[in-house]
Formats: structure tokens, C-alpha cells, sequence
């Protein structure tokens, strides 16, 4: 039992531990980017919608160890913006560097990933970032122009689940 949780721990992801970004910007980079063009923008926004609604379908548990931040263009994650910060606006065709290491996806998870990019991943980058923007998201609440700050996942569960009733009732 013990050697079976070890194990888990040095060579995947613990069922317990979230991933850290670029690991889950590079499942969609891995999977996806054949299938239209991944910009750094797109990447950002996918992670950042797959995080709000894993919050939300998931009784707040989190999909990545790093909260996102509001900036000026919309939600980050400091590790993957610097990750991505060499392709500017170009198309991203490979995996992205990731000094922590890939962790193995769980496979509810990848399925939950590919819910994300069916849902979303016909859109461009600069659409899913106004999306996000919108007055009554919980990046909105979050932003300030004195600096960049920590989008709370309380705001993100609140906003994705009243997302996710409204879906459910209108069914």
C-alpha cells in the first residue's frame, strides 16, 4: 500500500494533487494543436476556463497548484505566461518547456480536458479572453489596475456553478 502511494507520488499525479499549468496547457497543446491554431492566448484561456469549471464540478477542488491572476489582458498563470512568453503571438506546435515536469493526467481528467476544448476550442484566443472579461465574472471582480491579482476560487466556484445551474435549469 505504502510502496503503491510512493509510486504515485515519483512517476504521476497523486489522485489528490492538482497539476501545476503548463501541464495541462500542454495536454490541450499535445492533443489539440493540429486542429487549429494555439496561440499563447488560446492556451491561456483554455487552462483558465478548465480550472473555473473543474472548481465548480468538483466541489471546489482545485485542477492546478497555482491560482490565476488577473492581468491587463485577462487571467494568467505566472508559470505558464513565462512558459509561453517566447511565442509572443505565435502559433505553439510542441509541448512547452515544464521545469516541474509533466505529471501523468488521470483519465477523468483528460476526459474533463477534452469536455473543455469541445466546448471551447473552436474559438480564438482574443474571443475566449473577452468572454472572460465580461462585467460579471469573477476576473472582473478580481481585477485592478494598481496590480495583479489573485482570482479567488471562491469567485470562480461561485460564478462557474451559477454557470452551471443556469445551464441545468434552462435543460
Amino acid at each position: 500500500m505504502i510502496a503503491k502511494s510512493l509510486k504515485s507520488y515519483l512517476y504521476g499525479k497523486h489522485e489528490d494533487m492538482p497539476y501545476n499549468p503548463t501541464t495541462i496547457a500542454n495536454y490541450f497543446i499535445d492533443k489539440y494543436a493540429g486542429r487549429g491554431k494555439m496561440t499563447p492566448m488560446k492556451v491561456i484561456q483554455l487552462t483558465y476556463l478548465a480550472y473555473g469549471w473543474y472548481l465548480a464540478i468538483n466541489n471546489k477542488k482545485r485542477l492546478t497548484d497555482e491560482s490565476p491572476i488577473a492581468w491587463d489582458f485577462g487571467p494568467c498563470f505566472s508559470s505558464l505566461f513565462f512558459s509561453l512568453k517566447a511565442y509572443g503571438k505565435l502559433e505553439i506546435k510542441r509541448k512547452l518547456p515544464n521545469l516541474i515536469g509533466n505529471s501523468r493526467i488521470a483519465s477523468d481528467d483528460k476526459h474533463f480536458l477534452d469536455q473543455i476544448w469541445n466546448i471551447y476550442g473552436r474559438f480564438e484566443g482574443s474571443y475566449l479572453c473577452r468572454m472572460i472579461q465580461r462585467k460579471d465574472t469573477a476576473l472582473k471582480k478580481a481585477y485592478s489596475k494598481e496590480g495583479n491579482l489573485v482570482i479567488s476560487d471562491a469567485d470562480l466556484y461561485e460564478y462557474y456553478k451559477n454557470k452551471m445551474q443556469t445551464a441545468q435549469s434552462s435543460n
